[in-house]
């Protein structure tokens, strides 16, 4: 079987009971020396894009090697716990997650008692697809690089990956094409003890939904649905999947999902916001996706390295605890 076919999420879910976190050292552990399964992967090779309400193939059941090819990062890349910490160390905190490994805290101190991510202090724009444009100063790392998870005894937590998006979301559109929902990716990937793992389960999506005459709203946080509103929408929504290059380099990640066209919502193009050119966070988190760009400001090469299989999956409900503003 091809490796390449392994673009997996995984709908199975593992227990998170007794969910604890410690903090993290501010050196990550190298990466072990651990042997490698025969099977490779390049990042020539693509993932085909899953078709609508289609469910992800089961997770690979032996350890998969990334070899580096080309001027491209793998989402699993290890350069991804150690490149972004001089930019969000000053602004939330590093923990061990005993579910999710490796994951950084944004301090409520900088983003209150209700951050939702892409939907708090930010707004949609479009160039050849959405692009989440962040008003935080750290912004341009943890919107476009890595995936959110909502954990019940942290809240939300930021997973480091190394593959750049303009934003990475899944979408959801009414058949009328009047509502646009999305959330946050879930991911499919962890990192202990400095190595990539595969999850195994799927993570509870909360979806936001907008009408489409507000999708480019710079309130977008007071536009939106959330909570009782959003789950009857999602209910009335089918999953989005538009037609387009898949994402390659990481056989444990879903493909980038693309959203529907402004034109397909009936957006007027005087409303479709698009990319300002002097936006520093845009600039930097595009030129950090690829290792002749990023390095000389500081990013570690591209490196081969092993994904690990996820651990046997349990399924689990939606956790109790809900985000703010989402019950």
């Amino acid at each position: 079987m091809s490796i390449a076919r392994f673009g997996w999420a995984g709908l199975l879910v593992l227990s998170a009971a007794g969910c604890r976190a410690t903090p993290l050292p501010t050196t990550p552990a190298p990466v072990p020396n651990t042997p490698l399964a025969a099977a490779t992967l390049t990042f020539a090779e693509a993932q085909p894009p899953m078709p609508a309400e289609a469910e992800d193939p089961p997770p690979p059941p032996q350890q998969v090697q990334i070899v580096v090819q080309g001027d491209a990062y793998a989402d699993t890349d290890p350069s991804a716990l150690v490149d972004f910490r001089a930019t969000l160390d000053p602004y939330g905190t590093w923990l061990n997650d005993s579910v999710y490994g490796t994951v950084w805290v944004p301090s409520r101190t900088y983003v209150g008692t209700g951050f939702t991510p892409y939907l708090t202090a930010g707004h949609w724009v479009y160039d050849n697809d959405y692009v989440w444009v962040s008003d935080y100063p750290w912004g341009w790392a943890p919107f476009h690089y890595g995936r959110w998870v909502f954990i019940p005894a942290i809240g939300w937590s930021w997973i480091p990956g190394r593959a750049y998006a303009g934003a990475w979301v899944d979408w959801r559109l009414s058949d009328d094409s009047a509502y646009l929902g999305w959330a946050p990716t879930r991911p499919s990937w962890i990192w202990r003890e400095g190595m990539p793992v595969g999850l195994g389960f799927a993570p509870w999506e909360p979806w936001a939904f907008a009408p489409r005459a507000h999708v480019f709203s710079r309130e977008i946080h007071t536009r939106a649905l959330v909570g009782a509103p959003a789950a009857e929408l999602e209910r009335r929504t089918r999953p989005y999947v538009r037609p387009g290059p898949a994402y390659a380099g990481n056989p444990l990640a879903r493909p980038y999902m693309r959203g529907p066209a402004p034109a397909m919502l009936a957006v007027p193009p005087a409303q479709v916001r698009r990319p300002s050119p002097a936006d520093r966070g845009l600039v930097r988190a595009r030129q950090f996706a690829r290792p002749s760009t990023a390095r000389p400001m500081g990013a570690r090469p591209a490196t081969p390295h092993a994904v690990r299989p996820s651990p046997a999956p349990v399924r689990q409900p939606a956790p109790a605890t809900r985000p703010p503003g989402r019950r």
